[in-house]
């Protein structure tokens, strides 16, 4: 014969285990396999999943973004009438050329004949004139020294040496001239020297700067000067 207490009990007994729970002497114990709460009070598979979760948003940070590369296509090569005629289409045509070269030891003559030959048989439409000066372009600064005197050191009773085209050498003499230390560098005298010296001692010392004068003229006019 059973007692009502226990009665009772057999029924806290169904009740608990349709709860998932069963009372025990003990206490109350949970048979059914559930995640175990963590320290901070969340189920550890939660846990795991917030940790898998962070792994792959690092995982897609950390991978270099790949970027979509554009072959071009190599570039044609020019042929030399069609590389001349774009040239020529996208320049201006001159109205003149004037080549000035230094002749060094050699004739004068010779190597603006030289290249004006060479000018008419490549471009026959262009007017050219070549000039060479006389050993170099600075004994043309000799020729008019006078004008430059007290200029970027030199002495002020400055005088041209006689036949300035006949010295090899005219940038040391330049040098000679100036104070102890200085020297005429072409870059930073050559300019201001050609802006500043006498045309007409210059011309009348050195006939190739005569020449020279001649020449342009002949650009601008279009006339050519009778050397007397």
């Amino acid at each position: 014969m059973v007692c009502a207490p226990q009665l009772i009990r057999c029924a806290d007994h169904i009740d608990h285990r349709r709860q998932g729970l069963v009372q025990t002497d003990a206490g109350l114990t949970n048979p059914v396999r559930t995640a175990a709460p963590s320290r901070r009070g969340r189920p550890r598979s939660t846990r795991r999943h917030r940790h898998a979760d962070h792994a792959l948003r690092h995982t897609r940070r950390s991978q270099p973004q790949r970027r979509h590369r554009v072959h071009a296509a190599p570039p044609r090569p020019l042929q030399p009438d069609r590389a001349g005629r774009t040239r020529q289409t996208r320049s201006p045509r001159p109205t003149g050329v004037l080549a000035l070269l230094d002749s060094d030891d050699d004739c004068p003559v010779e190597p603006a004949r030289t290249l004006h030959e060479h000018a008419q048989a490549t471009h026959h439409n262009v007017p050219l004139v070549a000039v060479a000066a006389v050993r170099e372009f600075e004994a043309w600064f000799l020729a008019g020294a006078a004008s430059l005197a007290g200029r970027a050191g030199l002495p002020h009773g400055l005088q041209p040496p006689p036949r300035p085209e006949s010295i090899r050498g005219a940038k040391e003499w330049l040098s000679r001239q100036m104070p102890p230390g200085a020297t005429y560098q072409e870059t930073a005298h050559q300019p201001s020297f050609a802006a500043q010296f006498d045309l007409d001692a210059a011309r009348a010392a050195a006939p190739s700067f005569g020449k020279f004068c001649r020449d342009v003229k002949f650009l601008v006019t279009g006339e050519r000067e009778r050397h007397g």
